[in-house]
């Protein structure tokens, strides 16, 4: 008996120090760390190859110190931040696979050709755009050359920096267009497959079918095992290429302005008033403190805000202060610039000069120009055809057609609307420099300016306060603690998740507060829903485990709480088994239940009576009109390849039965069979053309597809 209280006592002892254990590794490596591995510091790996921590941080830094350093901007912005985070992950990515292929086939390219492609006949676009003289708008070839001889000693280190950083690219678009290049002159289109494809689309089929949808079978018929689900994620894995996701559900708290911040925003406008009144320049002083900058333009009195709209259109006189409006969110105060009567419409034609194509001084000379020509009598129409940068309006010598007050950039509408018919004038607005002719002016209505001086409400520091206190009190109310590692050992983990749900949702609908929920959330997104700045929320799902409540998340004019759901893991880019287990569950319950109904539907025979097969299988016969190979749907099914291709095939009389498809079984009878006259048939070169397109874009990314890709950038950014 005491032997047994000492092996009893050393067995539980081992018990516990094996769950003690458990527990201290399970917290360590819950989060996807290891202490035993050496790549703890890895942001991903492409085919075994990967990049860690410190070496893609630097790279990301070099990369957004040279862009600050040449786009004039110091402050490192977060949405530039990430930006240049994936663009290098994206360089890694093709590096490894497009290298691995360049240097299996033995492809290479030399400094001569790349060259070419910086100072050959056909210079990249990018080069080009570097080195255009900003004031022909033209390249500058001996402007190219002059740097790269300097560019040793006579550049910036930046400059020089930003260069490489060019070569780089170009380089990299080399080796992919060789590769590119290397599969398209392999593809190609025969005469038979032309001819048979042309057979394919040369008739349109109208059929009657019968359709018996996959959930017309109850569940519970049928019984999905642990093997024939995994069987399923084995044959189907393709469908469960990922990366780790997560599931939250998640509250918000908006920021709405109270009673008292309306009190105080109008109170602060109020006092503004008086300067207001007095001003010279009411324009200027409402951009200067109002919260909507002053547009310079005419408009209907009807097209302001409701109550200033009234106040304007009541002949009310020039320098005349509204009372205070409230529209929305806003309150308002007009002072009336000017009143005038203007006509509704107008007809005019002009000629554009874009300060795209053209710098400012070189636009208006051309204008200046071209006007002297119209004034001496030649032809607008024609010139407009000929200069104009205008697409929408060049085809017509420049016509405009008729158009109301108001819908033209304000330089452009004062020239028609303030003109007379036939002034031809210079006007400048931010597309360009125009050349006016005013063709015409139709009716006549009161206009008017009005300076607005705005303030908007906003959600002060006491409702700040407000806000941020019911979130953390949801936040506190919702809280599950973790088990202990004792209770760790018999599943109180999945039980606590149930647990935090529940309570979550009780919590939530108690306070009529909507739960939302975000499926499937990717480690790399910069925000969730519809959430603002919710980066540091999808950090957060990455660190956390199931069962856990986020602390409260600033997020633009709102606050949100989380609840990490559930983890969905992945191993070399795919989901593992268990985190889609009931995905791949469903997947063999479908399959059982289309096993099923193809015994069902076989058993019926080959009859061309479909109203028998029909009665037979208690559905009722449909139609399908103009069935064609190329086609969409099927009948009233939808998306439906399978009966398509089938369907689009068959004789006059012929009966295809028990074609599988996406959401059911169908037993297809052609009834007639249409030539189709809209059917032509392509022409070899077309075709291949067409193939060698699509190849450009879909070689990488078969590449990438072929390749073992491991993200693990959430773990850090």
């Amino acid at each position: 008996m005491k032997l047994l209280g000492i092996r009893l006592g050393v067995f539980v002892a081992v018990i516990i120090g094996l769950a003690l254990l458990s527990f201290i590794l399970s917290d360590l490596l819950g989060s996807g760390r290891s202490i035993f591995s050496a790549d703890d510091m890895e942001v991903g790996r492409v085919d075994g190859t990967s990049i860690s921590y410190p070496v893609f941080q630097q790279q990301a830094d070099q990369q957004l110190q040279l862009l600050q350093a040449m786009q004039g901007n110091q402050g490192n912005s977060e949405m530039l931040g990430q930006q240049v985070r994936e663009q290098i992950w994206q360089r890694f990515v093709r590096q490894q696979v497009l290298d691995r292929e360049c240097d299996r086939l033995g492809l290479a390219f030399t400094n001569e050709e790349l060259s070419g492609y910086i100072l050959g006949n056909e210079v990249h676009p990018v080069v080009k755009q570097l080195f255009t003289n900003p004031q022909t708008g033209e390249f500058s070839r001996d402007q190219l050359v002059n740097f790269l001889q300097n560019l040793d000693e006579g550049v910036s280190p930046e400059q020089k920096a930003y260069w490489l950083e060019v070569e780089r690219e170009l380089r990299d678009e080399l080796a992919m267009k060789k590769y590119v290049t290397l599969v398209t002159k392999g593809l190609g289109v025969t005469k038979f497959e032309n001819d048979f494809r042309a057979g394919l689309l040369s008739n349109s089929v109208d059929a009657a079918y019968v359709y018996k949808s996959y959930d017309s079978q109850p569940d519970s018929l049928f019984k999905v095992t642990e093997a024939q689900a995994k069987s399923y994620y084995q044959e189907n894995r393709e469908r469960f290429k990922q990366g780790d996701l997560r599931d939250l559900a998640y509250v918000t708290f908006p920021l709405t302005p109270a009673e008292y911040d309306f009190q105080m925003a109008r109170e602060a406008l109020e006092k503004l008033i008086p300067e207001f009144s007095e001003t010279a320049d009411p324009g200027a002083y409402a951009t200067q403190n109002g919260d909507t900058p002053y547009t310079d333009r005419w408009e209907s009195p009807k097209n302001l805000p409701a109550g200033l709209a009234t106040w304007a259109e009541e002949n009310t006189p020039e320098g005349a202060v509204s009372g205070v409006e409230l529209a929305g969110n806003e309150y308002l105060v007009g002072r009336l610039v000017a009143r005038k009567a203007l006509p509704d419409s107008a007809h005019a034609q002009h000629i554009l000069f874009s300060y795209q194509k053209y710098p400012q001084e070189r636009a208006k000379e051309l204008a200046d120009s071209i006007l002297n020509l119209v004034k001496s009598g030649a032809n607008f129409a024609e010139l407009a055809s000929q200069y104009s940068d205008d697409p929408g309006s060049k085809e017509k010598g420049g016509d405009l057609g008729w158009f109301a007050q108001g819908v033209m950039v304000p330089p452009f509408n004062d020239a028609c609307f303030l003109g007379k018919r036939g002034d031809r004038v210079v006007v400048e607005s931010q597309f360009g420099v125009h050349i006016v002719e005013v063709l015409g002016q139709k009716g006549s209505s009161e206009m008017v300016k009005v300076a607005i001086l705005s303030q908007k409400v906003e959600a002060g520091n006491q409702t700040y306060q407000q806000v941020f206190n019911q979130a953390s009190s949801f936040a506190t109310e919702v809280h599950v603690a973790r088990p202990n590692w004792v209770a760790s050992l018999f599943g109180a983990g999945k039980d606590r998740v149930v647990k935090a749900e529940n309570l979550f949702d009780s919590v939530a609908q108690a306070r009529s507060i909507q739960k939302r929920i975000a499926n499937k959330v990717e480690g790399n997104l910069t925000r969730v829903g519809a959430l603002e700045n919710s980066r540091e929320m999808v950090r957060w799902a990455f660190e956390a485990k199931p069962g856990d409540v986020s602390k409260v998340f600033e997020l633009g004019n709102e606050f949100a709480v989380a609840l990490l759901v559930r983890i969905a893991p992945s191993k070399d880019g795919y989901a593992t088994f268990e985190a889609v287990k009931s995905e791949a569950q469903q997947g063999a319950l479908q399959e059982l239940k289309r096993a099923a109904l193809l015994k069902q539907f076989e058993a019926q025979g080959t009859s061309v009576d479909v109203q028998a097969l029909a009665s037979a299988l208690g559905e009722s016969v449909k139609r399908a009109q103009g069935v064609t190979f190329n086609g969409y749907s099927f009948g009233s099914e939808g998306y439906e390849p399978a009966a398509v291709g089938v369907g689009s095939s068959l004789a006059v009389s012929q009966l295809a039965n028990g074609v599988a498809g996406n959401t059911g079984v169908f037993a297809i009878v052609a009834e007639e069979v249409h030539a189709n006259p809209t059917a032509q048939e392509d022409d070899i070169a077309s075709r291949q053309s067409d193939l060698r397109k699509r190849a450009e874009y879909e070689t990488y990314e078969s590449l990438k597809s072929m390749a073992t890709i491991v993200d693990r950038r959430a773990r850090f950014f």
